[in-house]
């Protein structure tokens, strides 16, 4: 049987923990709302701009000034957080289901992963990165603008150049508070545009340069709405693990103080037991 000092060292130390989960859970709730706007409006501008991309544009790429064969690049985009339940589990798994090592295009493959906790779960050993010096570096905790525009810029200039041939981008797509689901999207070949029989598309004035603009200009909207799906994924997953946390430190908390006042009780009851008995002997 335990003595009362350890409960009440044990009720102490996990009521801590529940004002601590209580405050990631607030803090992540000021954020989810705050992102959730802002990740709706990319939602739109991304489904907007759609309607600019031409039906099947044909592009060939320049050739490859490295003389070295392109690849399939893979942006995997992570919490940057832990305490956010299974998110980063989840999205690994996605990952290494979509791309099995046993299939033989995955030497083909480079994993660039953004965030702390893609770079734990996904180590290079085992998931190739692209040794290029000039490989660009984003943020899923604070996302800078400046960042964002330069990687849009480099990957695009990577695609023309024929160093990349096909870019995707595996993330948790927001669905709801209890609903984080990994997606794959296809960022490069450009998804088909709107086709209709009757209408003829001219590009000009070439397709090349039609893609030399637009290109960058839509990796950016499609970065920025990736990176706030997987922000507010992560803040909404771990607002649910803060308040079962929470739930459970208070029912912890209630076995804890049920156990005291037992022992507590037994001590009173056995020094009353002792004193009666005293007073008994002394007559």
């Amino acid at each position: 049987m335990q003595d009362l000092r350890t409960l009440k060292q044990r009720i102490q130390a996990v009521h801590n923990i529940r004002k601590i989960a209580d405050a990631m859970k607030m803090v992540s709730t000021v954020k989810y709302w705050r992102l959730q706007d802002a990740l709706h409006r990319s939602r739109k501008l991304c489904q907007e701009m759609q309607s600019f991309i031409p039906p099947a544009p044909d592009v060939e790429p320049d050739p490859n000034p490295q003389d070295s064969p392109s690849v399939h690049l893979v942006l995997a985009f992570f919490p940057h957080r832990g305490m956010c339940g299974p998110l980063t589990q989840n999205i690994a798994h996605a990952v290494t289901a979509w791309f099995p090592a046993g299939d033989p295009a995955f030497a083909g493959i480079r994993f660039a992963v953004f965030g702390r906790k893609g770079r734990e779960a996904m180590p290079s050993e085992r998931f190739p990165r692209p040794e290029w010096e000039d490989m660009f570096a984003l943020s899923t905790e604070n996302p800078d603008e400046t960042a964002l525009c330069e990687a849009a810029r480099k990957l695009a200039g990577w695609v023309m150049e024929g160093r990349v041939r096909r870019v995707e981008a595996v993330m948790a797509r927001f669905e709801n508070l209890l609903r984080q689901k990994p997606e794959r999207i296809e960022l490069f070949p450009l998804p088909p545009g709107p086709e209709d029989p009757g209408m003829e598309v001219d590009v000009e004035p070439d397709s090349r340069r039609f893609m030399e603009t637009f290109l960058p200009i839509y990796l950016e909207s499609a970065l920025r709405r990736i990176l706030l799906e997987c922000m507010v994924s992560e803040h909404a997953s771990r607002m649910t693990a803060m308040d079962n946390a929470s739930k459970n430190a208070e029912e912890l908390i209630g076995r804890f103080r049920l156990e005291y006042n037992k022992i507590r009780q037994s001590k009173i009851t056995l020094e009353l037991m002792e004193i009666i008995s005293g007073s008994e002997a002394l007559q």
